[in-house]
């Protein structure tokens, strides 16, 4: 009973986590969460709540995009089969039931401001740490309350208890298996707690003391408070540290905070984001609080030139700008790696790193990263952008500190890659307007227009995944002209800009969006078929939404930092995270169903050979009491060898089913021969195999007709003619030819 709270709990961080692209302007509701939350909080993520949110979230583009009459078809017809297939494969119609309350509930509960996380309290010995929900129910208690009260009804009568926590009555699970816990109402909150008893969660609820928001929030000024998501690492880490102390695992404790000292992350304070919305556009505000000199990683970043944005063609979809010292970041991760196994790893990977670069010819960090100067942008150009790359491509423009050692490096790493690869690989060199390209090209790769390709112009490498974009990334970058800072787009999206971002990203979110729709929809077919393997029936084609892309901006997003920590600021139509995060799911959702119906399947297998090997062991004692021959059928089992009943069934035979779970042969002995079959899995429930009992009391997974071979010498041993054996999904199953 008590694992259905904690169900109920997880249920809702996940779910409350889902908002995060769904979120609009609630900066009231969840700031007031703020000021009634418990002391001491370590993690938390606070929603505004749908009903909060609704009024400005219908007027954005995911708002848009989620109400098309053609999306809402397409969701509910995968929606409505997945459902069908959870009640088709669930044996007790109950399980129905408490999913639907469940979800039922969580749905209300999505509609309030909610906050979720979790609080220290240090002078506990059990367990320092508690977790905690605080909903404002608002107009909603009533039906809230109803729908609690049917959840609460599935842990059964008498499970749930009434306590007073303060001066409040909250209930708890009777048997809470040395965990305290909580949840009832306080005032308009409906209130959760975990490994709390004393009222922490509780404190602020109904005092008349007002408490202001906290100070962080002001790090990050988002349009709105859809969302708040906030970490305090330095309070985590004392958790950490005094379980560690508690554990006896201090050793481990001081590695990873060698590891985090030496990554340069050990000086972070605490993070905090906000989500809101502005007209049509998400907003996403980030601060960490990592106070200066930074070393490791956060050393290794400076301000992006922004003048290398010149150098990108006008027709980019992405770019990315920023200036990293990437041979820091090797020596970073090398050092916290010989922090916490300098005698072990960190010598082995040297040696396989020197081993690589004797073999190769060239030097990895005192070469090709050594070759690198920092500054560096990235874009992608969409399909027909170019009549020479139909494909489009993506291009990497990195100014360079030693462009001799950096070519050298590239071409000794082409040799080494070629000759490894017994003639996959080409690489060529061929000089085109005075200057060398090298390109890479792998057969197949090269069908699809992929070849991968070099050049140094002035002092900047130019990579390209094909030659076509490579020529034209050098044009531009010599000619300057008509770059993608000329664009309105860019201008609009950069006006409210900071100056010197550590980070710089554009998106042109038009055309991105129907680039990946029309990507999404080539491998949909391959993902419907996957999915039709386990009975369910996807859409075939994806909803049309290129109506709603015509109206989306440019979307932009940049970092830069102040002597207190990092900022990141992020403002467009969200539907490169959205789209990507649903198109994802979706994809793996369909994938993976035949791979979760194999999953069940194979966990089925494991339990019927746990039966099958207790009905060896129980047919031993039988043999024992009985002059060494086992009983006429395997019920004998049950009533003279204390088999329990449950061994004789199977997850692989439905309930209604009359067939039985096992094939049992009877007229044998123990002494018989060690591989003759004593029993096995019903067949008619089995496509690919069943699991075998062995005279030698071994069970053993048996494909098909491995299993028909076996089965058959084993009635030819007694001298019994062997019965006709039909598998799951074959009408007769052939058998193999006699010897």
């Amino acid at each position: 009973m008590f694992k259905l709270s904690i169900k109920l709990f997880v249920v809702l961080v996940v779910a409350v986590s889902i908002i995060f692209f769904c979120s609009s302007t609630a900066k009231s509701a969840t700031e007031k969460l703020l000021t009634v939350a418990p002391d001491d909080m370590l993690a938390f993520v606070a929603a505004g709540g749908a009903d909060e949110l609704k009024p400005a979230f219908e007027k954005t583009f995911l708002s848009r995009i989620w109400n098309d009459p053609g999306t809402q078809t397409f969701y509910q017809s995968i929606k409505n089969e997945i459902l069908k297939k959870i009640e088709a494969e669930t044996e007790d119609p109950n399980d129905i039931k408490t999913f639907e309350t469940i979800r039922d509930f969580v749905k209300l509960v999505l509609r309030r401001p909610i906050i979720i996380g979790a609080a220290g309290k240090y002078a506990d010995e059990k367990a320092p740490v508690y977790g905690f929900v605080v909903l404002e129910a608002g107009n909603r208690k009533a039906q809230i309350s109803s729908q609690l009260a049917k959840v609460e009804a599935l842990v059964g009568d008498g499970e749930i208890i009434e306590v007073k926590v303060g001066s409040h009555k909250m209930h708890r699970l009777k048997e809470n298996n040395n965990l305290d816990g909580y949840w009832g109402w306080v005032g308009n909150y409906l209130v959760f707690a975990i490994n709390e008893g004393e009222g922490l969660a509780i404190k602020y609820l109904e005092s008349a003391k007002v408490r202001s928001a906290p100070d962080y929030l002001s790090k990050v000024t988002c349009s709105g408070d859809g969302l708040v998501v906030y970490g305090n690492y330095e309070k985590c880490l004392g958790v950490l540290e005094a379980v560690a102390a508690k554990e006896d695992e201090l050793k481990q404790y001081n590695q990873f905070k060698a590891v985090t000292r030496e990554l340069g992350i050990d000086k972070i304070k605490m993070l905090v984001a906000r989500v809101g919305f502005s007209g049509s556009d998400l907003v996403i505000d980030k601060f960490v609080r990592i106070p200066s000199p930074r070393t490791g990683l956060p050393g290794c970043f400076k301000p992006a030139r922004l003048s290398m944005l010149d150098m990108v063609d006008r027709n980019a979809v992405r770019v990315v700008a920023l200036n990293c010292d990437v041979a820091g970041i090797y020596d970073a991760i090398f050092r916290a790696i010989k922090a916490v196994s300098q005698n072990e790893a960190y010598p082995e990977i040297n040696e396989a790193i020197a081993e690589f670069e004797s073999e190769a010819k060239f030097q990895l960090r005192g070469g090709l990263l050594e070759s690198l100067s920092g500054p560096m942008v990235c874009f992608t150009l969409p399909a027909g952008a170019m009549m020479e790359a139909p494909g489009g491509g993506a291009v990497v423009i990195a100014k360079l500190k030693d462009k001799a050692l950096f070519e050298q490096s590239m071409l000794a790493i082409g040799r080494f890659a070629a000759a490894e690869s017994e003639g996959l690989l080409q690489v060529s060199s061929q000089v085109q307007n005075g200057r060398t390209l090298h390109t890479w090209a792998i057969m197949p790769l090269a069908m699809m227009q992929v070849m991968p390709t070099c050049a140094i112009v002035d002092d900047h490498a130019v990579i390209a995944t094909n030659t076509a974009l490579c020529n034209s990334a050098i044009t531009q970058m010599i000619s300057k002209a008509n770059s993608i800072r000329d664009t309105e787009g860019y201008k609009n999206a950069t006006a409210k800009m900071a100056n010197n971002p550590l980070l710089f990203a554009y998106t042109d979110s038009k055309v991105q969006f129907n680039q990946m729709m029309m990507g999404i929809q080539q491998f949909w077919p391959m993902v419907t078929m996957m999915a039709s393997k386990s009975d369910i029936k996807l859409p075939f084609m994806l909803p049309s939404l290129s109506h709603i892309a015509n109206d989306m901006q440019p979307a932009c997003c940049y970092c830069f930092s102040d002597s207190e920590g990092y900022y990141s600021h992020y403002r467009g139509p969200g539907v490169e995270q959205s789209l990507g995060s649903v198109a994802g799911v979706s994809m793996a959702a369909g994938i993976l169903m035949p791979a979760l119906a194999r999953t069940r399947s194979v966990a089925y297998r494991m339990v019927s050979g746990t039966n099958l090997s207790a009905i060896g062991k129980a047919c031993l004692i039988y043999a024992n009491d009985h002059d060494g021959k086992y009983p006429d059928n395997l019920q004998q089992l049950v009533e003279k060898a204390d088999l329990p009943p449950k061994c004789l069934t199977s997850k692989f035979v439905p309930k209604a089913s009359p067939e039985p779970a096992y094939i049992y042969i009877s007229g044998q002995d123990a002494k018989m021969h060690p591989g003759n079959i004593i029993a096995y899995d019903n067949p008619k429930f089995c496509p690919d195999g069943v699991n075998v009992l062995f005279n030698d009391a071994h069970v053993e997974w048996v494909k098909r007709e491995k299993f028909l071979k076996i089965l058959e010498e084993t009635y030819k041993s007694l001298g019994r003619e062997m019965p006709e054996i039909k598998f799951k999904n074959y009408i007769e199953t052939e058998l193999l030819p006699k010897p």
